[in-house]
């Protein structure tokens, strides 16, 4: 590809970005703000989808999930998770297991139904308890601000990390695991991303020493779910994360793509509600 070509595809990659990020974030927030049932039905339907997505990453290593038993079993786990049932939690998770190793086993190929068993766990896991704590974080009393907060803590690293890498970006930051991201645009991200923290909390009146640290462990966090979800994909061989003919996010690759930092902040602000006694 040319110069010239490479640079015109950029530029409508960049403008299927934003007109992405216009559309699906203020469509994000009206939900988020509503709450209840359509941010229930958001969560679980981001769960089924980052699931399906997980499933057929291990495609081209002919090991991919199970995905009727995983979607079956996601939706059984957010269901239980979110009514607080969480002793069939376990139940339901090592039903996935048997289940899909006796399907494997007699369906498909059984010599990689060990792997295939994994992959259906992991996914389920990965996509299933995130999109979980999401819901019962947007349940407590102050729920909308924790969920603002958790968007501006990972929305705001991420996009300003692209938007500092593409301006200053020289050194690479992790250049086996994902070739364009920099350190220069790393650390304007968790600057920027720790900032628009602490603006939130000081809007919803929320300041205190402890969510300040969380406030600063959370951008190199939301960086750190970055690089995890680009390891996946090149451990698989994979470019982005969408399921063929399923891309809902046009210029952002798939679910996964997009929730990898979500994933991992909303985890770290579940487990602090969690010790500090709200009541999960």
């Amino acid at each position: 590809m040319s110069s010239s070509a490479k640079q015109a595809q950029d530029r409508s990659n960049l403008i299927t970005r934003a007109i992405t990020a216009l559309i699906g974030g203020p469509l994000i927030l009206i939900i988020t703000y509503v709450g209840g049932v359509p941010f229930f039905i958001m969560g679980l339907v981001l769960a089924v989808l980052s699931l399906l997505e997980f499933c057929v990453l291990g495609n081209d290593r002919q090991m991919p999930g199970n995905i009727p038993v995983g979607v079956v079993g996601v939706v059984a786990l957010v269901f239980a998770y979110t009514s607080h049932e969480y002793v069939l939690v376990p139940g339901i998770t090592a039903a996935v297991v048997v289940i899909t190793f006796i399907w494997d086993s007699l369906v498909s190929q059984p010599e990689k139904r060990l792997e295939r068993v994994g992959m259906t766990t992991a996914a389920l896991l990965y996509a299933g308890l995130p999109a979980s704590f999401m819901i019962l974080i947007r349940a407590l009393p102050d729920g909308l601000l924790w969920m603002v907060l958790i968007f501006m803590l990972t929305w705001g690293t991420d996009t300003l990390a692209y938007v500092g890498g593409r301006m200053w970006g020289k050194r690479l930051l992790a250049p086996s695991i994902s070739p364009k991201k920099t350190v220069e645009g790393a650390v304007v991200g968790v600057v920027g991303g720790f900032v628009l923290g602490l603006l939130t909390l000081i809007a919803g009146e929320k300041v205190s020493p402890i969510l300040v640290v969380m406030a600063i462990i959370a951008p190199p966090l939301a960086v750190a779910g970055d690089l995890f979800e680009s390891r996946l994909k090149r451990y698989f061989h994979v470019g982005d994360s969408h399921v063929s003919g399923l891309n809902i996010i046009p210029g952002h690759g798939g679910v996964l793509d997009r929730t990898d930092a979500l994933i991992w902040v909303a985890t770290l602000f579940y487990l602090y509600f969690v010790l500090s006694g709200v009541g999960l």
